[in-house]
């Protein structure tokens, strides 16, 4: 360091204070910005594809009377469920025509739901769902009548929207509710398929759309009240299998056959013990479920930091190995997630109905692209403290936009709070989207980024999501600076980017995140 080198003792003060004042700024500076290297991007070739569907969302069956208590009584679902939807609302239509997601139609009660068509058991009346905490799941009833069905039907076909429904795999089978463990098998009685067989025909002969078909919901796994052993369930698909390829059997493409829909523990054999009971023909696509977060009893705090901490992505990755690993011997066969919302018993008000949601969500999407898995299903699209919309209003919720493609590219970062991904730009041959997700209290600038395999970028765009107010459980998302929201007409707003040029670095603000979008350098990966 150099000798300090003044005139008179008034100078070397002056010269003593400029000093400390510059290291107190520079100090201040390390402190709210970190600088990354380098982000490089490979664009010679990809890491994975996933479904022109990868971004699903559910909906369920739940009524207004599904309660959870986490702190306090909360009632998330109103009118969300599929029975009670408002199918006409022109905001609910908007915000599914634009998204245009994959739709499960299912989830926990799709288990017990009648189908109100030819001849029911005089066990399984068609009647509304009602509290009932003697039986699986605290509820009874659930009929779904060929009106309804034929009004779903028409507003999936008026929002453009593909359709996987879960059948009703409880139907004909004890549902008294025991005090068994978890691990314990308490259905086994054989699935009564005959109610489905009605309404799969109908279906058909109405020449609705529907993509595929699954059987029931976390039968086997971690089960929910209602355990089935997977040799059982595995014949019990035998049988949804059967159906398929005889009421398709003069169509070029069978819907699918989906299975088992479970929550599923790295620790137990059950899916292992499912996918040899049920072979490689029956089956077409594989889901598991995912409530990575924890409980929704659980306090915002302890979510939060959850969140920030990015523990749910270590519990997620070692899933991700091992299905695909089981998959090894079953290659035809597809890796979904059918369903995720991160935080189970209908999510938790002011964490997953917020900006916050976003990192989970996101993270999630870009782990899940790279580990082979063609469809990830967000339960849900509405209902619970967990959906994309706001369940009165119908208004999208800040994780309900993003800007990803189909094609997963590999990234590399040196020196980063940051988490990124890289998939091919959507609708533009060649162009690159990254994902930027900034975990850190801190600014984070990336000063120098390449695209190995590609061509010089000459501009590229940014969309930089941020918090109304900074405020991270802000359920306001502002784009560039500026709020996005319905606009008066009703309509989604459109994402309008800022443009930069090259040289200029990548800054993102704390706990933001950002699209940045590179459309012209003609990625080899990507054409």
């Amino acid at each position: 360091m150099a000798a300090i080198s003044c005139r008179g003792l008034l100078q070397c003060v002056v010269l003593i204070w400029s000093l400390y004042i510059h290291l107190r700024q520079v100090d201040a500076r390390n402190l709210q910005e970190t600088f990354v290297i380098e982000l490089v991007v490979q664009t010679r070739y990809h890491a994975t594809d996933v479904d022109k569907n990868f971004i699903c969302a559910t909906l369920d069956w739940w009524p207004s009377e599904k309660c959870s208590t986490n702190g306090m009584v909360q009632c998330p679902w109103g009118g969300a469920g599929l029975p009670y939807l408002d199918l006409e609302n022109p905001m609910l239509q908007e915000a599914l025509k634009e998204l245009r997601p994959l739709v499960r139609a299912g989830g926990t009660l799709e288990n017990i739901v009648v189908y109100d068509i030819g001849e029911q058991l005089p066990s399984e009346p068609c009647v509304p769902f009602s509290v009932n905490e003697g039986v699986f799941y605290g509820f009874s009833g659930g009929c779904l009548t060929m009106e309804r069905w034929d009004a779903l039907n028409a507003f999936f076909k008026k929002t453009g929207v593909e359709v996987v429904f879960g059948l009703n795999a409880l139907y004909g089978r004890n549902k008294t509710k025991t005090t068994t463990g978890t691990e314990v098998q308490n259905v086994t009685e054989p699935w009564d398929w005959t109610n489905a067989y009605e309404l799969m025909k109908y279906t058909r002969d109405k020449n609705y759309a529907i993509s595929g078909w699954e059987l029931g919901n976390e039968l086997i796994g971690l089960a929910i009240d209602a355990r089935v052993s997977p040799a059982q369930y595995s014949r019990d698909l035998e049988n949804l299998d059967i159906i398929v390829r005889y009421l398709y059997k003069d169509y070029p493409t069978l819907p699918l056959v989906i299975a088992p829909d479970m929550v599923y523990l790295t620790s137990s054999d059950d899916l292992k013990n499912f996918l040899t009971d049920s072979g490689r023909e029956k089956l077409d696509v594989l889901t598991t479920h995912s409530y990575n977060l924890g409980s929704g009893d659980s306090s915002s705090e302890i979510l939060i930091n959850g969140i920030l901490n990015r523990t749910f992505v270590t519990k997620q990755t070692g899933t991700y190995k091992n299905v695909n690993t089981l998959l090894s011997d079953h290659l035809a066969v597809q890796a979904w997630i059918g369903e995720s919302g991160g935080i189970y018993r209908s999510g938790r008000h002011g964490v997953s109905d917020t900006f916050i949601d976003a990192f989970w969500y996101l993270d999630e999407l870009g782990t899940a692209s790279l580990f082979n898995t063609k469809v990830f299903c967000r339960q849900s699209f509405v209902g619970g403290n967990y959906g994309l919309l706001d369940r009165s209003t119908f208004e999208p919720y800040p994780d309900y936009y993003g800007l990803m493609g189909d094609r997963a590219l590999f990234v590399s970062m040196v020196g980063s709070a940051i988490s990124a991904y890289a998939h091919c730009q959507k609708d533009n041959k060649g162009g690159v989207t990254v994902l930027l997700l900034n975990f850190s209290n801190t600014t984070t600038t990336i000063e120098t980024y390449k695209f190995e395999g590609s061509d010089k970028v000459s501009f590229r765009h940014e969309y930089h999501m941020s918090p109304a107010d900074g405020n991270i459980t802000s359920q306001v998302v502002l784009l560039n600076g500026q709020p996005l929201a319905v606009t008066p007409d009703g309509k989604i707003p459109r994402l309008l980017p800022v443009n930069k040029a090259p040289d200029d670095p990548i800054s993102l603000k704390p706990l933001t995140y950002a699209y940045i979008v590179f459309p012209d350098i003609h990625a080899s990966a990507c054409v």
